[in-house]
């Protein structure tokens, strides 16, 4: 982060704010993943992360043992995913339309995602988010993102740890007054 002369910094969101000016810069606190973590997100093995982080631009640079990898790039590896392995479509095939679908992925949030789908075209390598299907013209890989952005969640939610101890059920019970109170 740069170093500033003014009297007072403050941090709002993603952004800096100096002297009444705003700097875009990047939130060094944000959640980063492991190549690890990502991969038993996507349900892919090591080697298969390798493998893509070498074909797929987007992820080119990012490797090693320590985190690198935006929650954003989860979302997207798990459409990957189901692209290259439920429908077959190469991985270098898709490589063209990734960097597309990583910034997408990065950038909007996942409830939005979850209602929206994503138009691949493979063939000239875009990809857009739209809310309802539009007339198509050429051949279109039509992907709802609620079933990804459901898959995100519960591996999120399964991340954290059980609770130590979990409360007791017990039914609830009586206690008669002790007679030895005075009413008052």
């Amino acid at each position: 982060m740069p170093i500033y002369n003014a009297a007072v910094v403050y941090g709002v969101g993603k952004q800096l704010v100096v002297n009444n000016r705003m700097f875009a810069v990047y939130d060094a606190n944000m959640l980063m993943l492991t190549p690890q973590q990502v991969a038993n997100i996507a349900q892919l093995s090591d080697q298969t992360l390798r493998h893509w982080r070498s074909v797929l631009p987007p992820l080119a640079g990012l490797n090693g043992y320590k985190p690198c990898f935006a929650p954003g790039d989860a979302l997207a590896l798990l459409v990957v995913r189901h692209l290259v392995k439920i429908m077959g479509i190469s991985v270098a095939t898709l490589a063209a339309a990734s960097p597309e679908l990583f910034k997408l992925c990065r950038s909007t949030s996942w409830p939005h995602l979850a209602d929206r789908q994503l138009l691949v075209q493979v063939e000239n390598g875009s990809v857009s988010l739209v809310s309802k299907t539009p007339d198509l013209k050429e051949p279109t890989i039509v992907v709802p993102m609620r079933p990804f952005a459901e898959q995100l969640q519960a591996a999120w939610a399964n991340s954290y740890p059980p609770p130590d101890q979990l409360p007791l059920q017990l039914p609830a019970s009586f206690a008669p007054r002790p007679s030895r109170y005075a009413d008052a």
